[in-house]
């Protein structure tokens, strides 16, 4: 399998409306915030982000679908998911796409997310505003939430997905680093009691990856008893049609069928290279 090439399918925003019975994206009308050099709203009252849907094939009302709220990488915007859910899975998901609080060009396509305080609290906001959205339009299961990204959407929700680890079913980071002890204001014994399964995917040749760094990230999820599973792969960039079908195959089993998330060590870890087909 070879990987989708991103950067010519990502840098426009999408034009397409669903009806809420295909798999077509559905932007969704959002107030768009004036922005302040760091990345903030100026006004909190617009601080509601532009939000993408993505309804999968054959939608049915009657069905509980599981939620992916999607996060974008660095330089893309809320259509970002509309792009990568096919390669996920085009039936098996309701997902949403959130833009970043951080404007990063003049013609406003691309965004980012900002480290600072202001700018996690308007990112959460955005997460949590764009859910309540999806449940009142669309058949959405409460309990099977997943919170994931890409590069620093990755990083970004694995932050918010701590900060409420009841709403979350699980959190996937694609790439996205992982830094606890940047975040001494979360409630770890509330983490160690619920127990918050993550997957995190890095491609071992990737210019961003870093095993002691890895190493001392996995001793942080285990000080939070996270159960974790962190799936490397033998290439150089996460974005690829092997890792999207993984998440697929571990959201359903984890997510959707409840198994458990098996770990015989915290130091666990699966390579995976390309199939030859």
């Amino acid at each position: 399998m070879n990987r989708f090439d991103a950067t010519m399918i990502w840098n426009s925003v999408s034009d397409h409306v669903a009806d809420g019975k295909d798999s077509a994206p559905h932007p969704v009308d959002a107030l768009d915030a004036e922005e302040h050099a760091d990345g903030t709203p100026s006004s909190w009252s617009a601080a509601i982000r532009s939000q993408t849907f993505f309804v999968p094939l054959h939608y049915e009302a009657n069905y509980r679908y599981p939620l992916v709220v999607w996060l974008h990488s660095d330089g893309f915007n809320e259509n970002q998911v509309c792009h990568v859910m096919p390669h996920v899975s085009s039936r098996n998901y309701l997902a949403t796409g959130i833009r970043g609080p951080m404007a990063s060009d003049a013609s406003g396509h691309r965004f980012g997310w900002s480290n600072s305080a202001a700018a996690l609290q308007s990112a959460e906001r955005s997460v949590l505003e764009a859910i309540d959205r999806a449940a009142s339009q669309y058949s959405v299961h409460a309990e099977r939430i997943v919170l994931a990204g890409y590069q620093s959407g990755g990083t970004m929700a694995t932050r918010i997905a701590m900060r409420h680890p009841e709403l979350f079913a699980a959190a996937v980071s694609l790439g996205g680093a992982f830094n606890l002890p940047a975040h001494p204001e979360l409630d770890r014994q509330r983490l160690k009691e619920r127990r918050l399964p993550m997957l995190w995917q890095r491609s071992i040749e990737s210019e961003f990856y870093d095993q002691a760094r890895l190493v001392s990230e996995i001793q942080d999820a285990s000080s939070i008893g996270a159960q974790l599973e962190i799936r490397q792969y033998r290439n150089d960039d996460e974005m690829n049609t092997v890792v999207l079908s993984d998440l697929d195959r571990w959201v359903m089993n984890h997510v959707v069928s409840g198994a458990p998330v098996a770990k015989l060590s915290h130091w666990d870890t699966s390579p995976t290279s390309f199939s030859d087909n």
